[in-house]
């Protein structure tokens, strides 16, 4: 849990999530629907030294990041390690958060977006899937289908995106890819994917 009151950068509250084979460390957004949690899944950064194990923030607001293979191997090329992520104190360009609505996302970001690229639903790009449950190990991606977001609007302050999505399904992962989308700058997104496991829709 980010808990460092902005040390950290904009994503305050917010959990930061390691993944053993991928070497990288994710970013969770959650809200509560109907009682419960669910929410959204970033890429956040990628390259470390081995599997990612443990994460801690320190009290100087930055997060240490430990890492091990313990046999299971990873992308990353060493046995083991310690690696500090420190904020530059720039902000980047993100998807801040996703939330969940009862025809659609309100997605928002952490600068204002050019308003032209963000109307336009062709600027996004969307899917839903899920997986098997079961006993054995892992499964892949089942009963993929591709969702039309049938427009897209951005707020006045262009923080925020309201997209209208046909087709939504409870219990799917949805995901948006935001590859058209610039800030007012022109710049893209850092990370221009996002995963929102729907359990209940609005």
């Amino acid at each position: 849990l980010d808990a460092t009151g902005g040390r950290f950068g904009p994503f305050a509250g917010q959990l930061f999530v390691g993944d053993q084979t991928q070497a990288s460390v994710m970013r969770v957004f959650l809200e509560k629907v109907g009682g419960e949690y669910q929410g959204a899944c970033f890429p956040f950064r990628s390259g470390f030294d081995c599997g990612v194990n443990r994460l801690v923030f320190g009290k100087d607001g930055n997060l240490f990041v430990g890492m091990t293979d313990r046999g299971w191997g990873s992308v990353g090329t060493r046995r083991w390690g310690l690696q500090r992520l420190a904020w530059t104190g720039k902000e980047p360009f993100e998807v801040l958060e996703m939330r969940a609505r009862s025809d659609g996302f309100e997605v928002s970001f952490t600068r204002p977006v050019d308003r032209r690229h963000a109307a336009d639903p062709s600027s996004y790009a969307m899917a839903s899937w899920t997986y098997h449950r079961w006993a054995k190990y892992g499964s892949d991606p089942i009963e993929r289908k591709d969702l039309r977001v049938r427009s897209a609007r951005p707020s006045s302050d262009g923080r925020s995106v309201r997209l209208i999505v046909d087709d939504l399904r409870p219990r799917f992962v949805h995901e948006l890819h935001l590859s058209g989308i610039r800030d007012e700058a022109g710049s893209p997104l850092l990370h221009a994917d996002a995963y929102y496991t729907l359990n209940r829709i609005p």
